[in-house]
């Protein structure tokens, strides 16, 4: 489209519609003179003014397309047009270059380390190596915009979504501190605005009453050869703790262990420090285990994730449970306590989270426990109200709603002599509305 030969009146509707180009061009308003559009080959798109004055020609960007309406950039167009015209320098002050991105996510790192656990920091180190440097390191922070990002998140997302579901977090929150702190300036539109995450895939599962028993009868199996390992996942059942807590439980934060039940202090769990509550069950597993050594830890320094892995796999197998993971223990704690009538608020203590969203996820409730609850709560109105369920008689027809043979699920019982349908007072009982 060539900028010197063509004018339109531009609109809302075309601006949009204008595409990106190998070079960056400009569409010319037909209703303000020396006002345009420029679009860039990047599908930025700029309104800008180009008018010359005593003899020198001057360029003059007033806002991005669409974060500046049309209609206000004509107004603020023609103002500047005036004011330069009148002689008056409207250039804006120089702006101080946004960091390069590279740079700043050191600085980033040296104030957050202090708030964050080892493996918070681990993570931040792989996901900024592996998926946001070799795209953003070598662009200053006011160069990432929104295009980029969104490009860069689709072509991450086609490989593993998960991960690049959890590098867009971590961009999104390194670039609101950034603006935060004064290295973004304000006038920067949001590269994170309106980009969708990758849903999520629905890989949580919790145990029933029949598979807990088989689980059980495994872990008896293997008591004997490998103690602590079986100690470990019967805590991790019976608390709901994640595995790291248990793993780094101290003796010093042992509460009193009776029949009742007790308590475990833990000082650095992933949400800060919490109490662990323990049932009798629990309690009596760890009153049982002998001390491991002289460095206050409950479980030996050598029992690590991968032995105790190794195991869970022979297990699981033993119990007819293929791909059950180790988290599933708590996904199976919490679940078991909100269809047996804990709150979610209560698990949520229990469980050590912060937020009440994050225990909802917890909550699978099966259609077996939702039809359990439907039932209890139907059998107490129809006891009150008098209707007596009787099962239908079973057929090898499936007759429809005119089927003679159908029986009626539910009998009405006889009252004396009601008024007739439809009177006052008295409404057809057939007719639900």
């Amino acid at each position: 489209m060539s900028a010197a030969n063509h004018r339109y009146r531009l609109t809302v509707k075309a601006v949009a519609a204008a595409k990106p180009q190998a070079r960056e061009y400009t569409i010319w308003d037909a209703l303000l003179a020396h006002f345009g559009v420029r679009v860039q080959p990047s599908g930025v798109k700029s309104y800008i003014l180009q008018t010359r004055v005593r003899g020198r020609m001057r360029k003059v960007t007033l806002g991005r397309f669409p974060e500046l309406s049309l209609d206000a950039a004509r107004r603020e167009g023609a103002a500047v047009l005036a004011r330069l015209w009148g002689g008056e320098d409207v250039t804006p002050p120089r702006k101080a270059r946004a960091p390069l991105f590279r740079d700043f996510a050191a600085r980033y790192r040296e104030r957050r380390r202090h708030r964050w656990k080892p493996s918070s920091l681990e993570t931040y180190d792989t996901y900024l190596r592996a998926r946001l440097m070799p795209a953003f390191g070598r662009l200053r922070l006011d160069a990432i915009d929104h295009v980029r990002v969104s490009a860069w998140f689709d072509a991450a997302s086609a490989d593993r979504p998960g991960a690049a579901n959890r590098a867009f977090e971590i961009l999104r929150a390194m670039l609101a501190s950034a603006r935060q702190w004064g290295e973004l300036g304000g006038h920067v539109p949001d590269a994170c605005a309106n980009i969708v995450r990758n849903p999520r895939r629905p890989v949580a599962r919790f145990l029933r009453a029949e598979e807990l028993e088989r689980l059980g009868a495994a872990l008896d199996r293997r008591h004997e050869s490998h103690p602590w390992l079986v100690a470990t996942l019967r805590l991790l059942v019976l608390t709901g703790a994640r595995l790291s807590e248990i793993l780094n439980l101290h003796r010093d934060g042992i509460g009193a262990l009776t029949e009742d039940g007790g308590s475990v202090r833990i000082e650095d769990s992933k949400t800060g420090p919490r109490t662990l509550w323990l049932g009798p069950e629990a309690a009596a597993v760890l009153a049982a285990l002998p001390r491991s050594g002289e460095s206050g830890r409950v479980f030996p320094e050598d029992l690590t994730w991968s032995r105790l892995n190794a195991v869970w796999r022979i297990v699981r197998e033993e119990a007819g449970l293929p791909g059950l993971r180790i988290h599933d223990c708590r996904h199976t704690y919490a679940s078991q306590g909100v269809i047996n009538g804990v709150g979610l608020a209560t698990v949520g203590k229990l469980l050590g989270h912060r937020r009440r969203e994050t225990t909802a996820i917890y909550a699978h409730l099966d259609d077996a426990a939702l039809r359990d609850a439907a039932e209890r709560a139907a059998g107490v109105i129809a006891r009150h109200m008098g209707y007596k369920a009787e099962p239908p008689p079973l057929s090898d027809r499936t007759g429809g709603r005119d089927d003679p043979e159908r029986a009626e699920s539910v009998k009405v019982p006889t009252d004396p002599a009601p008024a007739p349908a439809g009177a006052a007072g008295n409404p057809d009982p057939n007719d639900w509305g």
